[in-house]
């Protein structure tokens, strides 16, 4: 690992009086769970959602790749150039006198990577590094590639166990060397909002919004509002003011934190589509739990699939061989909903388990973090139509076989 490079420690060359100035022009407005709004003011005092920040707040940024820190060569194509955007950060908050931003310290990793590269052992070696220095800092950013921040944020959210500080992932559409870019901005928010919110969670930042992690997914490849969360409001909107909804945060963990990182990828994913290979799918069931351990179907609308008897066979099979068989939607926005129509009611009688208005992204690593747990997969079930980090609504608001 490259040595982390501090930046941003210099003195702060403002008074008390011009402080107050800059502060009082972003004001911190907070609407709690009886529709209350607070106001106060960002970074200064601690109330509601509201902490205290300044030079002596310290924050962690993990550098692993991504579009923010390319650079096009000759022929214009995008490259990773290590040391770039860690220079940069240092420049940019060398420019800013605002007293609420904590001192920065920047781990860059070796090998910078493009999003597509990211895979569980590098969400291990985040997972890792944050614990190590969990205790020494009071919010961390993780810089990364796009393509699978999705993926990494609901992974994340699962593996941090009884997490009392702000993780937050974010990156860029267009590099940061580039005049029109979204790098600077989504970077500069990033920085203030970590040490500054009570909010104990892992968390996607992109173009003046913030999300839960696990609730996300990339949902434009050639726009700034890259990311969305399609079953569940921002956590909090940037604009003349920080504007947080307190009554959607998680509560702060009882225990101590730690991380797990024995997730288990042995899954399929698994869209379905008019023209299919339904036989494959039976030839992976016939594998057994050796080769996989859960199937994902991405089925249409609330869940829906043909009656295809050799669908219902593969169902059965798996079920023989305690193969878990999982159905999501295909649709970004809405839920799978047993029994919703007389079409997808075969599905639930052979005890397809539903994932409710989970995100693929998260059904994926929530699985992983069950099955990495050692659980049976008739335990594995019953804990996916469980909320366990704010990644799906209530199975009581939808019809689901065995839950009242």
């Amino acid at each position: 690992m490259a040595s982390a490079k501090k930046v941003s420690e210099q003195g702060d060359p403002l008074d008390e009086g011009m402080r107050k100035e800059i502060h009082a022009g972003l004001p911190l407005v907070e609407l709690d769970s009886k529709a209350h709004i607070h106001h106060s003011t960002f970074g200064v005092g601690s109330s509601g959602v509201a902490k205290f920040t300044d030079k002596q707040s310290k924050l962690l940024i993990l550098y692993m790749g991504g579009t923010m820190g390319m650079k096009p060569d000759e022929k214009g194509v995008l490259h990773q150039v290590p040391g770039y955007l860690t220079e940069q950060v240092e420049r940019m908050l060398a420019e800013q006198h605002d007293s609420f931003l904590p001192t920065v310290t920047v781990k860059e990793y070796p090998s910078l990577l493009h999003g597509c590269d990211m895979n569980p052992d590098h969400w291990v070696l985040i997972a890792n590094d944050l614990e190590r220095n969990y205790d020494e800092y009071d919010g961390f950013v993780i810089i990364m590639g796009t393509d699978t921040m999705a993926y990494t944020a609901s992974a994340l959210s699962f593996m941090l166990e009884n997490l009392a500080k702000t993780v937050i992932l974010t990156g860029s559409q267009v590099p940061y060397c580039k005049t029109f870019s979204d790098a600077r901005r989504n970077l500069l928010a990033t920085i203030s909002l970590a040490c500054a919110l009570d909010i104990a969670e892992v968390c996607v930042f992109f173009d003046d919004k913030l999300f839960r992690g696990n609730r996300t997914r990339k949902a434009d490849a050639g726009a700034f509002d890259a990311f969305s969360s399609p079953n569940f409001p921002p956590l909090a909107t940037l604009g003349l003011s920080v504007q947080v909804n307190s009554s959607l945060l998680l509560p702060q963990p009882r225990g101590r934190f730690k991380v797990f990182t024995k997730m288990d990828s042995k899954m399929v994913v698994v869209k379905y589509v008019p023209i299919f290979d339904v036989d494959a799918l039976l030839r992976l069931a016939n594998q057994g739990t050796e080769t996989c351990k859960a199937l994902v179907l991405e089925l249409y609308g609330t869940g829906n699939a043909p009656k295809d008897p050799r669908l219902l066979q593969t169902i059965k099979r798996a079920k023989e061989v305690a193969l878990l068989v999982v159905v999501t939607s295909q649709c970004a926005r809405g839920a799978v909903m047993a029994r919703a129509y007389a079409v997808n009611e075969h599905l639930s009688e052979l005890g397809v388990i539903p994932t409710m208005d989970m995100t693929t992204e998260a059904t994926c690593a929530k699985i992983a973090y069950l099955f990495g747990k050692g659980l049976a997969p008739e335990q594995v079930a019953a804990q996916m139509m469980t909320n366990l980090r704010g990644e799906c609504g209530s199975a009581e608001h939808i019809n689901v076989p065995g839950v009242r």
